[in-house]
């Protein structure tokens, strides 16, 4: 059994930012700092011409976030859950058992990543990748015991946000000075960045909890408690890796045939398109607790889902037809690759409200714990992206990966939304007979 020695009890100072939108707000804050700094970075290298430079960072860059995102082991969503019935019941030892537990799974994790990405960057030839990857590699072990899990789930959710900010700004500071290097330098140079970046978050996590009367410090785990969050992580994990993976995939078919050019054109102006998405994501996750009392005593799953992310749905519309005006604007007065960003820009503008509709259903399916239904839903829908951007982007290029995108959002929604409504259905039968 798990035994702990209590510290002193956690100050009710986690009331005052308790409010849901105040954390969305943070996060967005956050994202717009920390991402932010990234795209001006990267605007100035597409102003400058330096594709080339611009693709193989975006690239890493993008895989290193992967990375994080296996290593994290669906902590953001079964943790957060777990600590945030665990806050409400007074339980502070869950929440240590939680913090020590996920880390322990998740260094497993990182080790097994790192060991494959340094076996990768002996392979590869390009010097850029091979630098990146071994001074990047103690980034992976340092997130493993990221707390935002834990945040997020005593409803701090925008504190975690403002910790993220580091790991991006030490990115950014130096993909200015990186294109005066090597191919070898900027590799080294980004990948260290990112590994101070990193450690630096972790630690500012650590530090807000104890400022909030939680320290992890002598704690006993056991085994049975690393195997049960293991097998909830991985649960999680498999629902919100495809759409990511997708992502990944769209990029290595514009590597493989598109070109360095057009994939550093891909990735500008995807990211637009993506923090769009990434700011309802911060909304819907502000509103995860919320969503998990709401949907305890529901009948209508899906319904209430949606009641409950009302505001994040009506953000995506808004963000969706913005994304519209704006690159299409963009791409009349500009010309070049800014043009060229703008117009997928455009393209994938509308894959921002499809993929927020699919991924407010699936939120509330995790919010049920029904992770396996969404696993197979999400993995369903990852396989017919592939296949979608595998054809229609040999086909029609970046027009073709947008339609992949949306095909997949469309399979997504609509497995989820059956699930849901099948529950649903179900249980008033239930209440029915009784």
């Amino acid at each position: 059994m798990t035994s702990v020695n209590a510290d002193q009890p956690m100050t009710m100072e986690i009331g005052m930012s308790r409010q849901a939108p105040g954390n969305a707000g943070l996060l967005i804050i956050s994202f717009g700092l920390g991402q932010g700094s990234i795209f001006l970075a990267q605007t100035w290298l597409v102003n400058r011409g330096e594709l080339e430079l611009l693709a193989r960072f975006g690239t890493c860059f993008s895989f290193a976030i992967l990375a994080f995102m296996f290593i994290d082991w669906g902590a953001v969503t079964s943790v957060a859950r777990r600590v945030s019935v665990a806050y409400d019941k007074g339980d502070t030892t869950e929440i240590r058992c939680c913090f020590w537990s996920a880390g322990i799974v998740r260094l497993g994790v990182a080790i097994t990543i790192a060991s494959v990405a340094s076996c990768y960057a002996l392979w590869t030839r390009d010097g850029f990748t091979n630098a990146y990857i071994i001074a990047a590699a103690p980034a992976l072990v340092f997130w493993a015991f990221n707390a935002t899990g834990i945040l997020d789930g005593l409803k701090l959710s925008g504190l975690s946000g403002l910790t993220g900010i580091v790991t991006y700004l030490c990115s950014a500071a130096i993909l200015l000075p990186a294109s005066r290097l090597t191919p070898d330098g900027a590799g080294l140079a980004l990948g260290a960045a990112l590994s101070v970046g990193c450690g630096l978050s972790v630690t500012l996590q650590l530090l807000v909890l104890r400022k909030f009367g939680l320290s992890f410090v002598r704690i006993s785990i056991s085994r049975e408690r690393c195997k049960e969050l293991a097998r909830e992580g991985a649960s999680v994990l498999l629902t919100v890796l495809p759409g990511q993976l997708s992502f990944r995939f769209q990029i290595v078919i514009c590597s493989l045939f598109l070109g360095q050019g057009a994939t550093a054109i891909f990735l500008y102006g995807r990211q637009i398109a993506a923090a769009g998405s990434q700011m309802l994501e911060f909304v819907r996750r502000a509103h995860f607790p919320l969503l998990v009392q709401s949907l305890a005593s529901s009948a209508t799953p899906g319904w209430t889902a949606f009641r409950t992310q009302r505001l994040a749905t009506w953000l995506a519309i808004s963000v969706s037809l913005g994304l519209l005006i704006a690159g299409l604007v963009t791409s009349e007065l500009t010309h070049g690759a800014m043009a060229a960003a703008a117009d997928v820009v455009c393209l994938f503008a509308f894959g921002v409200l499809t993929g927020a509709l699919s991924a407010t259903l699936s939120q509330a399916a995790q919010a049920l714990a029904c992770y396996s239904a969404v696993a197979v839903s999400a993995n369903c829908a990852m396989l017919i992206c592939f296949a979608a951007s595998m054809a229609l982007g040999l086909w029609l290029g970046f027009t073709g990966l947008a339609l992949a995108e949306v095909i997949s959002h469309a399979v997504l929604g609509l497995c989820l939304w059956q699930q849901l409504f099948r529950q649903s259905t179900l249980h008033q039968a239930s209440g029915g007979v009784r």
